[in-house]
């Protein structure tokens, strides 16, 4: 065994580093380098994101009487899924996990949006909205939570890596900047007409400084319950 290693380390050592450009010059890393990055994208615009930041709005929306400590609890099992795919993965192999936590997590989107939909005329459905987004959460932690970054460093040897790392972590940083900058400042339209709609953007381009309170930010939630306020 350590004979290996030795040998593995001297093989490393050889190898030469390669360009970000070369990732997609080269024909041999062209493949592994777009899976990397389509992998990283499926993590971040699996609509996560909106869970993590926008949960404790989902949860008062959904009339749970303490929103926060349902916000911890997604937190928890978070953390306690994040455990549990350590285990799983080299049982049931990577590109497995990926498919089984995207087909969970869109199964669970459906379930969610019913529970929202119907709140209003079967109050009950607000608890299966909250397992729909603990089962959300748990999906994501076994498949494409860490799968993609197993992906990357399992794609190419250490020539390579740093520069399929670096590109990876730019394409998931990017999608996380879309949350950020797109997201709040995009109009809710139902209802409005298209001069009523100009005539938003027309105001805010005039100077006007965009809200950005979390509170104020229903584009993902009105949809689901009317206009009713979510404080």
């Amino acid at each position: 065994m350590l004979a290996e290693m030795k040998e593995e380390k001297r093989k490393m050592e050889m190898e030469r580093k390669v360009s970000i450009l070369e990732l997609f010059r080269s024909p041999v890393y062209r493949q592994p380098i777009i899976i990397s990055i389509l992998l990283q994208l499926s993590q971040q615009l699996s609509g996560i994101n909106a869970i993590f930041y926008y949960s404790t709005s989902i949860f008062m929306k959904a009339g749970v009487q303490s929103p926060v400590y349902a916000t911890i609890g997604a937190g928890v099992v978070n953390c306690a899924f994040t455990v549990v795919s350590l285990f799983l993965i080299e049982r049931m192999g990577r590109r497995t996990l990926h498919m089984i936590g995207l087909g969970g997590m869109c199964a669970c989107a459906v379930v969610m949006t019913a529970a929202l939909a119907l709140l209003d005329s079967i109050p009950w459905m607000s608890y299966i909205s909250m397992l729909a987004i603990y089962s959300f959460v748990a999906f994501f932690e076994v498949g494409p939570g860490p799968i993609p970054w197993f992906f990357v460093a399992e794609l190419f040897s250490q020539g390579p890596r740093p520069a399929a790392m670096a590109v990876a972590g730019f394409c998931n940083w990017t999608c996380q900047l879309h949350r950020w900058h797109v997201l709040p400042i995009c109009r809710e339209t139902r209802g409005k007409t298209f001069d009523q709609i100009a005539a938003d953007f027309h105001q805010h381009g005039e100077g006007g400084m965009i809200d950005m309170d979390l509170n104020k930010l229903s584009t993902e939630l009105e949809p689901f319950g009317g206009d009713r306020d979510l404080n």
